[in-house]
C-alpha cells in the first residue's frame, strides 16, 4: 500500500468520525433542546396557573370589598335618613320647650326627673328606627 493510500484511509477515517461525531451532536442538542422546550412549557403552563389563581382570587376579594362597601354606604344613608325624620318630629313635637318628667317608682314611694331631650332620644333610638324602618319598608 502506497503513503496516499494510507493517508487517503486516514483521512477518510478520520471524516466518517468528524461526521459520526457531529452527527451525534447535533442529535444530543436536539434532545436537550426538545428537553428544555419540554420544560418551559410545563413551568410556563403552572406560572399561568398560578396567575390565574391570584387573579381570581383578587377578583373574589375586590368583588367583596365592594359589596360591603355598597352596604356600608347603604347603613349610612338610612341612618342620615332616620336622623333627619327623628330631628324633624322632635321639631314638630316642640319638645324643646315642653318639659318631660318620668316617674320612678321607689320601695318607699314615688320620684319625679326631669327628662333631658338628648337622653330621652337615646334611649327611644333603637326603638324609633326599627319603627321607622319597618314603616318605610327600607
Amino acid at each position: 500500500m502506497s503513503l496516499e493510500k494510507i493517508l487517503e484511509r486516514i483521512t477518510r477515517d478520520a471524516q466518517a468520525e468528524a461526521d459520526k461525531i457531529v452527527s451525534e451532536s447535533k442529535r444530543k442538542a436536539e434532545e436537550i433542546k426538545e428537553n428544555a422546550r419540554k420544560e418551559a412549557e410545563g413551568s410556563a403552563a403552572a406560572l399561568i396557573e398560578e396567575i390565574e389563581r391570584k387573579a381570581r382570587l383578587e377578583a373574589s376579594r375586590l368583588v367583596t370589598q365592594s359589596r360591603l362597601e355598597k352596604r356600608i354606604k347603604i347603613l349610612s344613608w338610612k341612618k342620615e335618613f332616620i336622623d333627619e325624620i327623628l330631628e324633624k318630629a322632635l321639631q314638630k313635637a316642640n319638645l324643646g320647650q315642653v318639659k318631660l318628667k318620668k316617674k320612678i317608682v321607689l320601695k318607699d314611694g314615688e320620684r319625679e326627673e326631669f327628662y333631658h331631650q338628648d337622653k330621652l332620644l337615646e334611649e327611644l333610638r333603637p326603638k324609633l328606627e326599627n319603627y321607622i324602618l319597618k314603616v318605610l319598608k327600607i
